[in-house]
């Protein structure tokens, strides 16, 4: 793929639509899926709620049974996917362009430093923004970007069995370190050391815009320090550079994924999610014990193995008949990745916060994943719509604009 190095002076420019690989599109919008649905979970208040409160929504039972199976088919499994397409992005990008040039390199930390901007914008909003933890990360992954696929490999292994490492090495000590989280029993699905459960929650119903981006805040810090316990910032680093050891060997160029490493990738990854759900843990136990290392260990390997099942499932559902007529439809979500990303955020704030419908907390999960459904709907609807007139999505557009520093010609011919 690598076409020659850029000469001096020569002008970088964005990868145009008709040089993508369309199943990377497709693998994104699929991924934009699973994300709204493990969002709609921290949206909707439901992770947030005191167990006493969610016994007073409607079929308290069933909704357990519905945060269970999305724990187990949804979580950090599409995240996962986002993360490696992110880095394959950066290969296909940094090839176009010359392998190691310094040029190009400097065009794509300025990319980066956008896409910081727009995260944290949005985390002000919305406390799960994924996009600042992947500019930080990718501006790790790229000192990797000369090294070969196979050493490449063992460096994505490494970092996905660092925190395991970490933990390991700190059971000798854990008596004397001051715990974090002494227990993984808690009166929530999601707690917070210094929070209340049933105050986050009167917050989100109630407070004004203050105290809701307020707490949004906290839990923005909250979220990031807890990335130490669990070795959340290695397994990210870890996943991107799995992503970009698959776009070196040419993974997703392969016409069709076998049997065997489809039910494979399936079988690993649902026995260890499944065997941690049975050992019971919490990821972010501070210090560590043997069997919560083990937990953590077991989940890690649960949603890297998942994420490949999915991704090897979207291949060959691509290749049917239906598959096909699905598949041109959710195309166009993943080439505006970024921008319907930010649109869930928008339309579940305007549901669920105080200062929209204020929902939070008050609806069950089949209502909120009716919602989820609607809001994908939506984006199918103005994707295909605003790709038929236009070459990019609006913040696509803008991302790349910024990028290269000019205005890059948007609406179709």
């Amino acid at each position: 793929m690598n076409q020659g190095r850029p000469g001096r002076g020569q002008t970088f420019i964005p990868v145009e639509p008709e040089q993508r690989i369309e199943i990377l599109d497709l693998l994104r919008g699929f991924a934009l899926l699973g994300i709204i649905f493990y969002n709609m979970l921290f949206f909707s208040g439901y992770v947030f709620a005191h167990f006493s409160e969610l016994k007073r929504l409607f079929d308290f039972a069933l909704n357990e049974r519905i945060y269970g199976f999305l724990d187990i088919v949804i979580t950090a499994k599409f995240y996962t996917l986002f993360s490696i397409l992110f880095a394959v992005g950066f290969f296909i990008q940094l090839n176009k362009h010359g392998g190691d040039g310094a040029g190009f390199l400097k065009t794509y930390r300025r990319r980066l430093y956008i896409l910081f901007t727009i995260g944290l914008a949005h985390s002000l909003v919305w406390y799960g923004d994924i996009l600042l933890t992947y500019s930080l990360i990718a501006l790790v992954m790229i000192l990797f970007r000369n090294v070969r696929p196979k050493p490449l490999l063992r460096w994505s292994v490494f970092f996905l069995t660092l925190p395991l490492l970490i933990d390991m090495a700190l059971l000798p000590f854990a008596g004397s370190l001051h715990p974090v989280a002494a227990s993984p029993i808690s009166s929530a699905h999601v707690s917070y050391p210094d929070v209340d459960p049933s105050a986050v929650i009167r917050t989100f119903q109630d407070g004004t815009i203050a105290e809701v981006f307020i707490l949004n805040a906290h839990n923005i810090v909250w979220k990031y320090l807890s990335y130490f316990p669990s070795g959340g910032y290695f397994t990210y680093l870890g996943i991107f550079l799995l992503g970009y050891y698959l776009a070196s060997i040419g993974f997703f160029l392969k016409k069709r994924i076998s049997t065997r490493f489809w039910l494979g990738c399936m079988a690993i990854g649902f026995a260890a999610t499944l065997a941690a759900k049975a050992l019971g843990g919490n990821v972010y136990l501070f210090p560590p014990t043997l069997l919560n290392a083990l937990y953590k260990a077991l989940l890690t390997v649960g949603q890297i193995f998942v994420c490949f099942f999915y991704i090897a499932s979207v291949f060959r559902i691509s290749q049917m008949g239906i598959g096909k007529k699905i598949s041109r439809r959710l195309i166009p979500v993943g080439r505006m990745a970024l921008s319907n990303y930010l649109l869930q955020t928008i339309l579940m704030v305007a549901i669920f916060y105080p200062f929209g419908l204020g929902l939070i907390g008050r609806i069950g999960l089949i209502p909120t994943s009716c919602i989820a459904i609607s809001v994908l709907m939506v984006e199918i609807v103005i994707s295909n719509a605003w790709l038929n007139r236009f070459r990019f999505g609006p913040m696509e557009w803008l991302w790349r604009s910024l990028t290269y520093r000019k205005w890059i010609r948007n609406r179709r011919s």
